[in-house]
């Protein structure tokens, strides 16, 4: 069994993203992430049939997907969090919901997850903040009392830093800043979506030092030869076993082809199925 950190579905307004319209691309069929990164762009992505992903999920055995919001500045998309909630309701057990928030209007913000978590029953808040109208970064002072009222309403944070597009300027992705706002909110649980990558070592040592802190690599993780991957196998087998977790960034990746990969990585005994599911489960409070 599997869990999947970050799935975002051929529906609503995941098609009017980046992810599903990749802007300056001829053939619908090439992503830059799957085809940079050597593999096959899902058969319900080009398609965008739920129905056909639900198949993908069954086969590579991923009971759950975790469908991230997204309300970023463009090309990188919108998408209303009542579209994420409608996923969830009309597939009942197979997604659970974080709520994108528009970072440019703070207050605005807050209300939107009250509602996201009150009205919408999310389980977490997607920020991105490098993507925002204006980039920020992490431990910019403008988002501490959004963390502040996450961490005091006990709301699972995933953050976007690292990967392949993130902002224009690549030390947007460098989490040194991540260790600033974990120690300031020491009771907020803050996944890093991208694991920071290409910074892994400073990402491992953050995540050393502050145990809120639970790792996402997501395709980073689970594509064959990329650079930095066994190093986080190494830090769970050592001492990240209990918050590393497992992703796709669907549709940027095939299920399966993940799923397969992840399993045959060097990781101790049992820490593969706590790695591809029991933390998040434990984490989402879904076991």
């Amino acid at each position: 069994m599997a869990i999947d950190m970050r799935l975002r579905p051929p529906r609503g307004g995941y098609l009017a993203c980046d992810i599903y319209t990749h802007p300056g691309v001829r053939d619908p069929r090439v992503y830059r992430p799957t085809h940079q990164l050597g593999m096959a762009r899902p058969a319900s992505a080009i398609q965008q049939s739920m129905e056909l992903l639900l198949q993908e999920m069954d086969e590579a055995g991923v009971t759950t997907g975790v469908v991230m919001g997204r309300q970023s500045s463009p090309p990188h998309g919108w998408v209303p969090n009542d579209d994420v909630a409608s996923i969830v309701r009309d597939y009942p057990g197979r997604f659970v919901g974080f709520a994108g928030i528009d970072l440019s209007d703070r207050k605005a913000a807050a209300r939107e997850i009250d509602r996201a978590v009150g009205e919408l029953e999310m389980k977490g808040v997607c920020l991105e903040p490098a993507w925002a109208v204006r980039p920020m970064y992490v431990d910019d002072p403008y988002l501490y009392p959004i963390y502040e009222k996450l961490e005091s309403m006990q709301i699972v944070l995933s953050i976007s830093t690292g990967g392949l597009c993130i902002a224009s300027d690549i030390s947007y992705s460098n989490p040194i800043p991540l260790q600033k706002v974990a120690r300031a909110f020491p009771d907020l649980k803050l996944i890093v979506s991208h694991a920071a990558w290409p910074w892994v070592y400073q990402m491992l040592g953050i995540a050393f030092m502050c145990p809120n802190i639970y790792i996402s690599p997501d395709m980073y993780l689970a594509v064959p030869n990329t650079p930095g991957a066994l190093e986080y196998v190494h830090a769970a087998n050592y001492y990240l076993g209990d918050r590393l977790l497992f992703g796709t960034a669907y549709p940027a990746k095939p299920l399966k082809p993940c799923v397969d990969a992840v399993k045959k990585l060097p990781f101790a005994e049992g820490v593969v199925e706590r790695v591809l599911h029991h933390n998040a489960a434990r984490l989402l409070g879904i076991e």
